[in-house]
């Protein structure tokens, strides 16, 4: 909640809410508009329910009731139901009864804007030079300042042109930098009604023209002003301190110069005179853009919200002469007024008649029957009946075609105007030409006007509007003037300036209608000092945020702001400005209109008013005496109570210094803006997303009345409390983030970082209050799930964040891409659109490489097709590995910095997500701050292993030369998360140019994934021979599947021992890596993997060195005949890695079992092991342990009859069979003789899974596979 102090915002604006109040996705005008004039509300947008809830009808006499007898919890109760309110005849007027008294004599200017023509200071150059009391306030510190008057047409677009420069007699000035074209007499953009996002000169513009000024102050000798360069190289701000003392004398002055008549002119002459001098000048470096050279400066003069009365009968010659002394109006191109009329509606007592002869000696120029001068006739006054059948006045006019009263209305002491508002179903009427045809129109340039609706105090169709003209009974009053002030085409101005006769009709008029709204006059009582009363300032919005404040002072502001509302809420502040006071609710219709001064006579001061108030009371409702205010305050009272409940509940938070939950905070803020749409009627503050779901905006829309959904519920037991049903609350589908209606508030009141951490923590507290059941399942500790889930938020948030970066780059690098087949240039463009588009329509994976995510990644992002065969642009960080990247991650999220840097992405929601969820992971975790840390790193690990985050976007590369290397993340330079560089490859030839541009980036994203130690591999890929090439693969081969063993229940440690292996298999470590790599050998001996029974010369040795030398020596036997299940290779994989990671790891669910069990491994694990060959016997006799005893050969315990090899020996066991592995070409040879024996080594080589050396045998048969050739561990 903000005060904005600029004094071009007191202009009051129908509907308009404040900027903390803008809804990112709120309602269109149109749609709204439509609803009122046709009752109808797209079922289709609808969340599901509200339209099949019934609507009820309240009367506004029982809202009256429960508001005056503070009836709190039906108030409540009545927020759960649809309604719609019926005002009962009570509370109203005839508009048609004749004992009403309207008039419309009260006129005030409330807006005035000069636009001069020529270059220099022309706006603030006074009638009288010698006027002593002259001061123009020059101030140059405003740069950011933005042009904020709406529906002004300056004839040229504002965008980027506009410098506020001081005040001159309460009048804003504005140094206008404006074409050459609009000097010379031409019109250089439509722009009555146009959209300006930013009026700001840029630095670069806006310095140059403070160094033009400082020299013209300069040479003038104005003061101490100097300037040292007259052409700075440094465009920026704080350079031009140094250049120029203009801005005060210190480094941190503001000075503000007030300049006398005569230094103004002095310096208006130097400005006029040295400008183009001061251009032709300049260096290249001020002239590349052309913007000088293009434009030239010119003054703007504009006073707001004085509403100031103008046109009285006693004063018009004193007004007149006030006028006169402010401007010289010959240097005037056009002056855009708003003024304002006031219309009454006063109910009398009675009628006193006025004398018919006084009546007439008044009016000795004929008295008529029409305002109309082409049909009217003379009457005969005393003749011509006072009242018509109905009991009203019968109206007479003057020669003018005024409106001349024949009696006076009798009016009670206490008794004011009527308080009235627009009946807007049918107000469109008053707005379409179709009213006037044929009165010839289009000289007025005027069409169908659009026009906005705004109703308000919760009554569906009544209330107030804005448009893009003025209601077309003020037509033909206007065309009079214009016909009566507009110069002759053979005139000349003083100027000398060509009137372009092509443009526009309009133009050639002296009086255009710009833009009228409607609206009742009570208004300007409740608004505060600003454009704004307290209801529409999100006061307990802000308030609720200010617990989340991180600093100082932002807590200092936190306090402030509830010290606002513990004074007054809101809603209690309207209703103190409303009781007991006297103010005008008279209906208050404002038209803006252009006055081309270049197109008036030299003298001219004559017009019309016929009476327009005919119109208007057929499209007004008139509430009886003091009845209007209270209305809004019936009407909201449900949603003020639910509001000052949410107050109450949380004063403990306050106290005790604790953030209030999100959810009240987010529901607070949407209740305010049913509030504020209630008072304003304006559909943009209804944030959809937000208050859909909730049916606070759905309601508004179509009922008027504010009800909520079964989302939120009220508890009534005691005091009144609120509830929400916080799992329904709902969440982007684009980010998944819950949705938020407090953005505005939050980042105007305490900044956009300071958001940022609000909606991350509202994210991740949401996530864990809905931790899916199906989750990591297998992972029994709550916290570590917990953490898990935490941590995956914010990882699928940096997913987002890397495709909108990827999205915006490619689209910003394509342009429009416009299919044409001969085009090669827009085909390649082409091709990666598609492949972008089919890489963004993958749900997840798309930084991994399947489906072939990788390759619609290379060929979007890739620009020369013949760059695709190396990948992805790599930085030169590229590769790494995965724990890098997580440590990466982790650094940056204690990093003090504002900027964001690699691997974050500026602009996306992760950084400020991570932060959160790490420390809310740590939270949940029972870790020492020592090993918390290590934790988190393993845990984000995981995540980004599962989520197959293998390739990340980075910084650019640095260049050569001083400077900062460049931190920010871009689409086009990515890191791999492997451990090489992508390798040459042969390009595949006889293919067209597309099929090759695809196969390159299918060959290079193949590469990668090769050299990718966490990318997806197969065994089926790999021989024994090229066993080598998995050596760095820190994941297990996609033929490992718990999907082929058939397990037994969850809870079974057998099922348990193959999760955990699963979970925590790390390729790194050197058993896990020998666990692999002798499953795959002991899988290709299928179907040879049984032995014989003990042979008898072992019943009499006892020493494990014999024993286990038998075991090594044994033959490799197949299966007896009609025995199943020795041929399938992923099943003997997984089966046999697994027993080995689980033998050798301590915390393995079946090394835990064996311990608890004196070394049996359990009838479960045997029984389903034993018969496939996975047992002790084999594990010794690949020489992966020791026998201790004879019973290796029957029912082995360990620790009796066989134990597995030491930490050195395992270590030793691994790195001599890598080292044979990568011994090309025999060394593979060499290892499946060091595992499985020769003669099976040979009977492997011959069937080509590795180079055998000579061999000096061939085996009789595949079933003779024994050998004690092979050599021994040392």
């Amino acid at each position: 909640m903000q005060e904005d102090n600029n004094s071009n915002e007191d202009m009051y604006l129908v509907g308009e809410i404040p900027e903390e109040l803008h809804a990112d996705d709120g309602a269109a005008p149109d749609e709204l508009r439509r609803m009122i004039a046709y009752e109808h509300l797209d079922t289709a947008k609808m969340i599901q329910g509200f339209s099949r809830t019934e609507q009820h009808v309240v009367k506004l006499s029982t809202l009256e009731k429960e508001y005056e007898k503070d009836r709190q919890r039906r108030a409540l109760m009545r927020l759960t139901r649809r309604q719609r309110v019926e005002i009962d005849e009570r509370y109203l007027h005839n508009v048609g009864d004749a004992d009403l008294a309207w008039a419309a004599n009260n006129h005030f200017i409330d807006m005035m804007v000069m636009v001069t023509d020529r270059p220099g200071l022309h706006a603030i150059l006074p009638h009288n030079d010698t006027d002593p009391s002259y001061v123009f306030k020059f101030d140059l510190h405003q740069r950011h300042r933005t042009w904020k008057a709406k529906h002004v047409d300056l004839g040229f677009d504002p965008s980027g042109r506009m410098l506020y420069i001081g005040t001159y007699n309460q009048e804003e000035i504005w140094l206008a930098m404006v074409p050459w074209d609009f000097i010379r007499g031409e019109r250089t953009a439509a722009a009555k009604h146009i959209d300006c996002p930013n009026s700001a000169l840029t630095q670069r513009h806006y310095c140059m023209i403070v160094t033009f000024l400082a020299c013209q102050l300069h040479e003038g000798g104005y003061k101490d002003v100097q300037i040292r360069t007259t052409y700075p190289e440094d465009l920026t701000q704080a350079d031009m301190r140094l250049h120029t003392n203009i801005f005060g004398h210190e480094l941190i002055d503001r000075e503000i110069h007030e300049l006398t008549c005569r230094e103004v002119k002095d310096l208006h002459q130097r400005m006029v005179a040295q400008y183009e001098d001061f251009v032709r000048h300049a260096p290249v470096g001020w002239r590349g853009d052309g913007y000088l050279h293009e434009n030239v400066p010119i003054t703007i003069a504009v006073r707001y919200g004085q509403n100031q009365e103008i046109c009285r009968f006693d004063s018009i010659d004193e007004e007149a002469d006030h006028w006169n002394r402010l401007h010289r109006y010959k240097s005037v191109r056009t002056m855009v007024v708003a003024l304002a009329t006031h219309v009454k509606c006063v109910p009398v007592a009675g009628w006193e008649d006025i004398d018919v002869g006084d009546i007439m000696r008044d009016n000795v120029e004929g008295i008529y029957d029409s305002p109309s001068t082409e049909d009217r006739e003379l009457v005969n006054l005393r003749d011509y009946p006072l009242l018509d059948d109905d009991g009203h006045e019968q109206n007479v006019y003057n020669w003018r075609g005024h409106r001349i009263p024949r009696r006076h209305a009798m009016i009670d002491e206490g008794v004011s105007t009527a308080g009235m508002l627009f009946r807007l179903r049918n107000l469109h009427e008053v707005f379409e030409d179709r009213l006037f045809d044929g009165d010839g129109d289009s000289d007025l340039g005027i069409e169908n006007s659009p026009h906005f609706l705004y109703p308000i105090a919760c009554l569906g169709n009544i209330g107030q509007f804005q448009a893009h003209g003025v209601m077309n009974c003020f037509l033909p009053l206007i065309r009079s003037i214009n016909q009566q002030l507009t110069i002759e085409d053979n005139d000349s101005d003083d100027d000398g300036l060509d009137i372009d006769e092509s443009a526009e009709a309009s133009v050639n008029c002296v009086v255009s209608p710009v833009s009228s709204q409607g609206y009742n006059a009570y208004v300007h009582r409740i608004r505060a000092r600003s454009r704004f009363h307290d209801v529409q300032r999100g006061m307990m919005t802000a308030a609720f945020l200010g617990t989340h404040a991180s600093s100082q002072a932002q807590s200092n502001k936190a306090h402030d702001l509830r010290s606002l509302c513990d004074i007054a809420l809101p809603f209690d502040r309207y209703h103190e400005k409303i009781v007991g006071a006297d103010f005008d609710q008279s209906l208050r219709v404002e038209n803006v209109f252009t006055i081309r001064v270049g197109r008036l006579r030299r003298v001219d001061h004559t017009g019309s008013h016929p009476t327009v108030l005919d119109v208007i009371k057929r499209h007004v409702i008139v509430f009886r005496q003091d009845v209007l205010p209270s209305i809004v305050e019936w009407t909201t009272y449900g949603i003020c109570t639910a509001l000052r409940v949410l107050w109450h509940m949380h004063q403990i938070h306050f106290e005790r210094h604790i953030p209030i939950p999100h959810y009240y905070v987010e529901l607070t803020a949407a209740m305010e803006r049913a509030l504020n749409f209630s008072h304003t009627g304006n559909p943009k503050v209804l944030s959809k997303d937000v208050m859909d779901p909730l049916w606070l905006s759905l309601s508004c829309m179509s009922d008027g009345m504010p009800c909520v959904s079964s989302m939120i519920y009220f508890d009534m037991s005691e005091e009144p409390t609120l509830r929400i049903r916080q799992s329904e609350w709902p969440v982007s589908p684009r980010s998944a983030y819950p949705v938020v209606s407090s953005r505005r508030s939050m980042i105007i009141n305490f900044g956009l970082p300071q958001f940022n951490a609000y909606h991350a923590i509202f994210h991740v507290k949401h996530g864990i209050s809905n931790l899916p059941p199906t989750f990591e399942t297998h992972i029994t500790d709550r916290s570590i799930r917990l953490a898990l889930y935490i941590i995956t938020l914010a990882v699928r948030v940096y997913e987002t964040d890397v495709r909108m970066l990827v999205q915006s780059g490619v689209h910003a690098a394509l342009g429009d891409v416009d299919p044409i087949p001969d085009d090669r240039d827009v085909a390649i463009r082409l091709e990666r659109a598609q492949a972008l588009e089919a890489w963004t329509g993958l749900k997840d994976k798309f930084l991994g490489y399947e489906c072939q995510a990788h390759t619609h990644l290379v060929r979007s992002v890739v620009s020369d097709p013949r760059s695709l065969i190396d990948g992805l642009p790599k930085s030169i960080q590229s590769p790494k590995s995965v724990q890098w990247f997580a440590g990466e991650m982790i650094s940056a999220t204690k990093s003090t910095s504002i900027q964001t840097r690699a691997p974050f992405i500026s602009g996306g929601g992760a950084l400020s997500v991570m932060r959160v969820a790490l420390s809310e992971a740590k939270s949940h975790l029972e870790t020492t701050d020592m090993d918390s840390d290590a934790h988190i790193l393993d845990l984000l690990v995981r995540v980004l292993n599962k989520l197959h985050i293998m390739n990340v976007p980075w910084s650019r590369n640095p260049t050569p030369g001083p400077g900062r290397p460049p931190s920010t993340v871009v689409y086009d330079c990515w890191v791999n998360l492997g451990s090489r560089h992508p390798q040459g490859h042969s390009v595949s030839m006889l293919i067209g140019p597309s099929q090759r541009r695809i196969a390159d980036a299918t060959q290079s994203s193949t590469i990668t994934s090769e050299q990718d130690c966490r990318a997806p591999w197969s065994v089926n890929d790999l021989s024994i021979q090229d066993l080598h090439r998995m050596l760095y693969r820190s994941t297990l081969p996609s033929e490992w599947s718990l999907q082929l063993i058939s397990l037994p229940n969850s809870d079974s440690y057998v099922t348990k021992t193959y999760e955990w292996v699963r979970d925590n298999y790390d390729g790194s470590k050197p058993v896990h890596q020998t666990a692999i790599i002798v499953a795959i050998i002991f899988a290709a001996v299928l179907p040879n993997v049984l032995h014989d029974s003990l042979p008898p010369h072992l019943r009499s040795v006892t020493t494990p060195e014999a024993i286990t030398h038998a075991v090594r020596s044994s033959t490799w036997c197949p299966p007896p005949p009609g025995r199943k299940g020795f041929t399938s290779s992923p099943h003997f994989i997984t089966m046999m890695s697994t027993f080995i990671i689980a033998i050798y790891e301590p915390q393995s669910p079946l090394r835990i079992y064996m311990n608890e069990h004196q070394g049996n491994m359990g009838a479960p694990w045997t029984s389903k092991h034993g018969a496939k060959g996975i047992k002790p016997f084999n594990i010794v006799r690949m020489g992966l342990a020791t026998a201790r005893g004879i019973n290796i050969y029957t029912s082995p315990k360990y620790g009796m009859s066989w134990t597995v090899l030491s930490s050195s020996e395992i270590i030793r066991y691994h790195s001599h069979l890598v080292h044979h592995l990568r011994d090309q070409p025999y060394g593979p040879h060499s290892a499946l003789v060091f595992v499985v024996g020769e003669d099976m080594a040979n009977t492997l080589a011959r069937g080509n899974h590795v180079k055998g050396r000579g061999l000096t045998r061939k085996p009789e048969s595949s079933s003779q596979t024994g050998s004690s050739k092979r050599p021994r561990l040392v």
